[in-house]
Formats: structure tokens, sequence, C-alpha cells
């Protein structure tokens, strides 16, 4: 069955028209129309616009309750149990539809700001082979955060629940390491350990010069060969030898 899809040229042209409508306006106001959508005919069969309404009025009224941080994490959680494994989500053109056409209010809604003429970031629409759009961002924290179900007990999302959205998008989607998933996992354990999962072991500046030093590491080893406790050992080597050569670290 079809998917729908928007190409990055179609959202350009989109975003550019919603910019000189909200100039012209200086009010909040939709864009003059959507962009055009097309048809990907590959994919099994899935009602796209019926199933992804009702997950935008999910996630429109999650972000309306929860803080910044709880909706990335619970939205990831939301839009990965409800979107099917399908061609469509390995495809940027489908993202950029879904942001830019019945996702647009939710994106606006993530990222209001009291200025009227204030338009999120385009990146959060289109662009970078979808990287950095916002429900692609959440879709994709769930894939690679989540763990394969062992017993009754596990909550598979454990880590896509945990951590900062500053430490999920800078040092994890962003990384190369990362796509490892027992090297995630024990880099969340490092930083947020259990069972609170909410508290950073290190500071800001501290997880920011270590994510440096260990893509340098990881820049000469086959991270895909290390076993979650190897990478373990691995990530508290790095932590013990950035702190050591860092001054601020020490105090």
């Amino acid at each position: 069955m079809p998917y729908p899809i928007v190409s990055e040229v179609a959202a350009a042209s989109w975003f550019k028209k919603w910019q000189i409508a909200r100039e012209q306006a200086g009010d909040r106001v939709a864009p003059p129309e959507a962009p055009q959508v097309e048809e990907r005919p590959i994919g099994d069969n899935f009602a796209w616009e019926m199933e992804v309404e009702a997950i935008n009025d999910k996630l429109a009224r999650l972000v309306e309750k929860e803080s910044q941080k709880k909706f990335e994490s619970e939205g990831a959680v939301l839009l990965h149990q409800a979107l099917p494994d399908h061609e469509a989500l390995r495809d940027p053109e489908f993202w950029y539809w879904l942001s830019t056409v019945p996702g647009r209010t939710v994106i606006e809604k993530r990222y209001f700001h009291k200025k009227v003429s204030y338009l999120p970031d385009k990146k959060n629409f289109f662009g970078q082979h979808a990287k950095e759009v916002l429900f692609f961002r959440l879709w994709i924290r769930a894939e690679m955060g989540r763990v394969e179900p062992c017993g009754s007990a596990i909550d598979v999302y454990e880590y896509v629940r945990a951590g900062s959205i500053d430490f999920w998008r800078s040092h994890l989607l962003r990384v190369l390491y990362a796509q490892h998933r027992p090297f995630l996992q024990a880099f969340i354990d490092f930083q947020f350990p259990a069972p609170e999962r909410d508290r950073a072991r290190l500071s800001t500046p501290e997880i920011r010069q270590m994510a440096k030093d260990l893509a340098k590491v990881c820049a000469n080893i086959s991270v895909e060969m290390l076993n979650r406790q190897q990478c373990k050992m691995l990530i508290e080597r790095v932590w013990i030898k950035t702190s050591q050569v860092r001054a601020w670290a020490k105090h």
C-alpha cells in the first residue's frame, strides 16, 4: 500500500511561504497551503492518515501537560509503539510529510514561543535526511534505546525514558558508537545510573569533554565487537583518563 511523502524541495518551499505569511500578518498563522503530498507505492497496508491523526492527538495532549523532557521520553515510546515496522520509517520524505502536514501543530506546541513571529527551526520539519526532524528523533530514540523483552518484568523502554534531551541529541543520536545498542545502554547506565535514572553522574562540562574523548577512542576500535560489560569497562576507562587530565573535573 502506498505511503505519503513530501519532498525536501516541497517542504522548503512550504516553510518559506509560512515565514512570509507570519511576517506579513504579524501573528501566528498557518502556512498558506500544505506542501504537495505524493505517494511511494511500496510496503504493507497501513491506514496512515487515520492512524497518524490519532497519534498526533495523543502527542498534542502530552506536550501540553508534560515538561519538554517528559514529552520527548514518553512521546518516543508512544510513537514507536504506534507505528508499524514499515519501509516508510526508513524514508526521510515520509518524516517530512509527517512533520509538515499532520504533525505541524505538534511541533509548534513543542517549540512554542511568546513572540508571535517565531517559528520552530526548519530542521524540525525537513533536511539532513530527517535526522533532526522532531518525529524522527522521537522514533529513533525509541528504536535505538529499546531492549529485547526477556521475561515479564522487564521494561523494554527503560533506556528510552532515561536521560536528558541534550544527552540524547548530542551524545547518542548524533554519534556512531551509540548505534551499537550495548554501548548505548552502557553509556546511559554510566551517566544516568539505575534505579532513579534522572540524576546525571557527570556535570554538563564533564560529560561533553568525556564524549569528545570517547569519540576519539571509538574511532580506533570496532565498538560493534564489544558486549555490554566490555562497553561499560571502556567507558569507565575513558572517564578515568578524562578526569585525570582535566583539572576542573577534580574539584
